[in-house]
């Protein structure tokens, strides 16, 4: 197997992502906190991406125009006033705006991508690749070699200040729209058995979503 013959099966796995534009994601992120945070993702072609977050009734928002990445956030001192992301924050933001993915991303930017062969993971058969961005560094992703698909995530980020291996695992593919959308994500340290889960409710193709959604001049905390 080669990387060009794992890559056309992937892709040819997920649909005509061509035909996406934007989408809308409601979703609830649990294990965060004591109690379920439901969240809304928009996103929008080529590499916009906002999210509101629901805390206590109150709307922290985060979002990326192509070039600036800004956020709001009532529990801060900067209440309404939108702040810069912090660099904490940045890289999850802007590997999340590539649109279609981060291999599909890595395909199109010509970012380094290897095919390091196949493994066993937790009993199955999987593909494994190595992608290297420059704004996030390397991850690597195991594709099912059953359905190419995407089933787990290796990756570094900053967490408290300090560089910290996460895993990433991707379930629950449900076709919606004629594409592969996965309905559940659960994320932990590598190693750790703790880990928080965001399970997807509801998709929205082709929403219509002004581009000023995701610019921090045209935005209040609301």
């Amino acid at each position: 197997m080669t990387l060009e013959r794992v890559m056309q099966a992937h892709l040819a796995a997920l649909g005509d992502v061509s035909k996406l534009q934007s989408r809308r994601v409601k979703l609830r992120i649990i294990g965060m906190a004591p109690f379920e945070i439901p969240t809304t993702v928009e996103a929008k072609r080529p590499n916009l991406l906002r999210r509101d977050v629901l805390v206590q009734g109150q709307t922290q928002v985060s979002a990326y125009d192509g070039k600036d990445a800004w956020k709001i956030d009532p529990f801060l001192t900067s209440g309404k006033k939108a702040v810069d992301l912090s660099a904490e924050e940045l890289p999850a933001m802007l590997e999340e705006s590539y649109f279609d993915g981060i291999l599909v991303a890595t395909q199109k930017l010509g970012f380094p991508l290897q095919y390091a062969g196949i493994e066993k993971l937790d009993g199955r058969r999987v593909h494994v690749l190595k992608v290297s961005i420059p704004a996030t560094g390397e991850s690597t992703i195991y594709l099912d070699a059953d359905s190419f698909l995407e089933i787990k995530r290796l990756q570094k980020r900053p967490v408290m200040g300090r560089m910290t291996e996460l895993e990433v695992y991707t379930s629950d593919y449900r076709l919606h729209d004629g594409l592969m959308v996965a309905y559940r994500f659960e994320i932990g340290t590598k190693g750790s058995a703790q880990r928080m889960s965001i399970v997807v409710d509801a998709v929205e193709n082709n929403p219509v979503i002004a581009a000023s959604r995701f610019q921090r001049a045209a935005n209040l905390a609301n």
